[in-house]
């Protein structure tokens, strides 16, 4: 895109007074401040944004001194995306509004081939009555073996992206930390920047037996995944396993893998943290004890800072990140405004020499 160009310019400005909004309603002369756009154009802008259904007007704020402001506020129901979480029992679709609430939500069954059509039906159901324009949608899965009916457009999303995103949807940007999507397969991905995914890491040897998916033998997926851990344990769902297998030996033997793994990655990525996200990471106390005790002891001792988080958003964690993130694709462009500010910056320090 030609960001010179009016036409491009005005479309960049939209876009830019949306994520403002997407924070929160603003007065208009509080989006000119922080914009750095003039009144008039933001005017024109805000103008264009409600004759399109996009954004709304609120009451008038009293709080200040002088004249009363008027708030902006995205108009949530303009829209929607989907989220789609593929796991090896079931598949869950969701469907949110223009700031990421959840609307519906939908788990299947994956029983023969009839969970596809299931999954078509639910899909039609949560589109309503079709006034609300669909967006696009976010599919989280490992596994090739995805449902047909899948509204356009789709961007994949490793699991431990989608819950990371969750995470930081309520902390904020979480630098340097380590994040570990524990399910029915293990995915990782660390926060140095950007949200970057380590898709080797379920690889990495932890032992010298076990047969993994990916035709290595000792891998820390055979050792520690939940698909692995319900083979060994003879309970099925993860649901389960949490709450009846804590305390057994292939649980605890996963921790101890999990600890190895872990502990070489954090030196080799200087993540500050480790952050568990996932099913798994409904885990009882005594198993976050139990991990962070063995981290520690396998650290040297300038890494003893290294602290073990439970994630916040449990097994919601996909489906709200995945909607963040189809939101920021989709509707926000997002990608689009940090490559613009990445323009800017590089602009703006290649000028200053």
């Amino acid at each position: 895109m030609d960001f010179s160009r009016p036409d491009n310019a005005r479309t960049i400005n939209r876009l830019k007074v949306l994520s403002v909004l997407r924070k929160g309603s603003s007065s208009r002369a509080e989006l000119s401040r922080t914009l750095g756009i003039n009144k008039v154009s933001v005017g024109e802008i805000i103008s264009s944004l409600i004759k399109d259904g996009l954004i709304t007007e609120g009451e008038k704020d009293f709080s200040a001194p002088g004249r009363p402001a008027t708030k902006i506020s995205v108009e949530k129901d303009a829209g929607r995306v989907f989220a789609f979480e593929v796991k090896p029992r079931s598949v869950s679709v969701s469907v949110s509004d223009l700031t990421g609430r959840i609307l519906r939500f939908e788990q299947i069954p994956k029983t023969g081939e009839e969970w596809k059509e299931n999954t078509a039906k639910a899909v039609e159901r949560m589109k309503g009555d079709g006034r609300a324009r669909i967006y696009g949608s976010a599919l989280v899965s490992v596994s090739d073996d995805i449902p047909s009916a899948i509204p356009e457009p789709v961007i994949r999303i490793p699991p431990a992206i989608a819950e990371a995103a969750a995470e930081e949807a309520k902390l904020g940007p979480l630098e340097g930390m380590l994040f570990l999507s524990w399910s029915y397969s293990l995915d990782a991905a660390v926060r140095k920047g950007d949200l970057i995914p380590l898709p080797h890491f379920p690889h990495m040897r932890v032992q010298r037996e076990g047969a993994c998916r990916c035709g290595g033998r000792g891998c820390l997926e055979a050792a520690a995944g939940g698909s692995a851990l319900a083979e060994k344990t003879g309970i099925p769902t993860i649901r389960e396993l949490v709450r009846k297998g804590a305390e057994s030996d292939a649980v605890k033997g996963a921790i101890k893998s999990l600890a190895m793994a872990l502990s070489e990655a954090v030196q080799a990525l200087s993540a500050s943290s480790v952050m568990l996200t996932g099913e798994m990471s409904a885990l009882p106390d005594s198993s976050y004890a139990y991990l962070q005790s063995l981290l520690l002891q396998m650290l040297p001792p300038d890494r003893q800072d290294v602290t073990v988080y439970r994630a916040t958003a449990g097994d919601k964690g996909a489906r709200e990140g995945a909607a963040a993130i189809a939101l920021d694709a989709f509707f926000y462009s997002r990608p689009l405004l940090d490559r613009l500010a990445a323009i800017e910056n590089l602009s703006s320090l290649t000028s200053g020499r």
